[in-house]
């Protein structure tokens, strides 16, 4: 895994403005469990393209990893919206039932 890190790491320093190496950069951190470098990155890409959907329900998901649950619930709110609004029913159903087990604990 840090070899995936490593690479999107460079890739990332080569081509600062794709969005999609920044995105790939916070995956990896998300699969080894370092949700605050991921956190960081998935902020970063919202801060590019605030309608990125996937970008805000992966940052939700940081969020309650990290144990913010109210940052995650109001991140999972936007995520919701951005969701219906692209019609991605999957994504959708995810956060739906991520913003339901917040509110039950």
């Amino acid at each position: 895994m840090a070899d995936k890190i490593l690479a999107f790491t460079e890739k990332l320093k080569a081509n600062p403005t794709n969005r999609f190496h920044r995105y790939n950069l916070a995956q990896a951190y998300f699969e080894q469990n370092d949700f605050l470098h991921a956190q960081k990155l998935f902020t970063e890409c919202l801060e590019i393209a605030e309608d990125w959907m996937m970008a805000a329900l992966s940052l939700a998901k940081c969020h309650l990893a990290l144990e913010h649950i109210d940052e995650a619930k109001s991140i999972l709110i936007k995520t919701i919206d951005l969701a219906r609004k692209q019609g991605h029913d999957d994504p959708l159903e995810e956060a739906e039932s991520l913003l339901e087990n917040c509110s039950s604990t």
